[in-house]
């Protein structure tokens, strides 16, 4: 497994009825789309080649690095570690969109979760 956090210079976070969404961009790149569904509906991940899988199960994020823990076949379909680190190059602002939409979905998403060092 690649230790390396996946760089990450741009983030987009938007609501709708139905779904928070997360777009996260490298060098003008699609790195990952993270789409947190309301209502029952299974969250859902695609990678930079469009692939789509079942969304993390778990989440950490500490100051600019974001950790998502993806189930085996979900990792194997993605390309990714089951353990996915992210650096997050952007500011604070952008952090903490990226934190409040995913702290929407507490009780299913987070099996371990450690406050932010200060950004």
């Amino acid at each position: 497994m690649d230790s390396t956090p996946l760089p990450v210079d741009r983030i987009d976070v938007w609501q709708t009825d139905s779904e928070h969404t997360l777009s996260l961009a490298a060098a003008g790149v699609h790195v990952m789309l993270i789409r947190l569904r309301y209502d029952g509906w299974e969250d859902e991940v695609s990678n930079g080649a469009g692939t789509v899988a079942a969304g993390p199960g778990a989440w950490t994020l500490i100051g600019h690095e974001l950790t998502l823990e993806f189930g085996p076949r979900a990792a194997a379909a993605l390309s990714f570690p089951r353990d996915c680190r992210l650096h997050l190059d952007v500011d604070a602002d952008a952090i903490r969109g990226v934190r409040a939409a995913l702290l929407e979905f507490p009780d299913v998403r987070v099996s371990w979760w450690t406050p932010p060092m200060a950004v």
